[in-house]
């Protein structure tokens, strides 16, 4: 039986719109295993805000022009698509945008509903070239996942102008596969991924809803297969608590010590040092999951090494296990 309890997913580096986690170790194969679906509910099922029409005063369709506006109506619907958005109500809100005189009209200058949030402030939608130009707008945002074709449906309304919308709040998604070694088992699996968002969702958060859309995706099938309701949630429960532990590499300490020190700066042996090299573990972090039995077992480790990298650990507040 394949085990998935030792799984961890450490932080390398964070920030509001992107973000770098390992996934490790994994069992062998299951690197591309998981890479594959991971990528694509990152990409196309996360739920999003965007533009799904506009009104244009005295503009009766997108092939017009206003006077005193550089841009023509197809440019402007260009920028403004470019604009990313977060919405707290899943009904659609309309904002406003109204501008004159010699000035560039950008995204902050729309006049956003409470729920709606504008993620883009500086994206630049039109030019107005004179003192009297005016630009005035109707602007429809709707909450969505994947892509929408604009609905024509919308031109019914006089002047309504239906646009094809992006809702995914993902920019950019990484994934690269690696090796992993957990003690003696050197043929593991890591994966390494990369996430940036338009800052209308945490990197983190994303790949946290991903992984539960995979999760209930695989309840229903099993859900498909017969087995009853109350097995495929107690199998979830069962599956939540030690499957993904999550690590913060850069966790900083009272006294100076962090997790993410180096095993080679630790004061103990060269005996130590190496044994541990050897056996694959880096830094301290990585030292966290591994039982004193796996610690005894590594090359040139006796008793006295033993002793002394559980010492260390115990400064760290690790504690191993048998």
């Amino acid at each position: 039986m394949i085990l998935f309890t030792d799984i961890t997913v450490k932080t390398k580096s964070e920030t509001e719109t992107q973000g770098v986690y390992e996934i490790a170790p994994l069992p062998r194969g299951y690197g591309h295993t998981l890479i594959n679906p991971l990528r694509r509910v990152l990409l196309s099922s996360l739920e999003g805000a965007g533009i799904t029409s506009i009104k244009i005063k005295d503009a009766k369709h997108e092939y017009t022009t206003i006077d005193g506006v550089t841009e023509d109506i197809v440019e402007i619907i260009l920028n403004l698509k470019s604009i990313r958005f977060k919405s707290s109500n899943s009904e659609p809100q309309v904002c406003k945008l109204s501008v004159s005189g010699k000035k560039i009209a950008k995204a902050k200058d729309i006049d956003v509903t409470g729920s709606v949030e504008i993620m883009t402030p500086d994206v630049e939608i039109a030019h107005l070239n004179t003192e009297g130009a005016k630009l005035e707008m109707e602007i429809v945002i709707e909450k969505g996942v994947g892509y929408k074709v604009a609905d024509e449906e919308n031109r019914s309304d006089l002047g309504r102008i239906p646009l094809d919308t992006d809702f995914s709040p993902i920019k950019n998604v990484k994934i690269e596969l690696g090796k992993a070694r957990k003690g003696q088992e050197t043929d593991l699996d890591s994966v390494l991924i990369d996430i940036t968002t338009d800052g209308s969702i945490a990197p983190k958060d994303a790949l946290l809803q991903s992984v539960k859309t995979l999760q209930e995706f695989a309840g229903r099938v099993m859900l498909a297969l017969g087995i009853s309701k109350l097995e495929v949630e107690q199998l979830a429960e069962a599956s939540s608590t030690p499957v993904i532990e999550e690590v913060e590499e850069n966790m900083q300490m009272a006294d100076g010590k962090s997790l993410n020190d180096r095993i080679e700066d630790l004061q103990i042996s060269k005996r130590s040092k190496t044994g541990l090299l050897n056996g694959g573990y880096e830094v301290v972090s990585d030292l966290s999951k591994i039982t004193k039995k796996e610690l005894a077992k590594l090359p040139g480790f006796g008793a006295k090494s033993l002793n002394e990298v559980i010492a260390i650990l115990s400064d760290y507040g690790i504690t191993l296990e048998d």
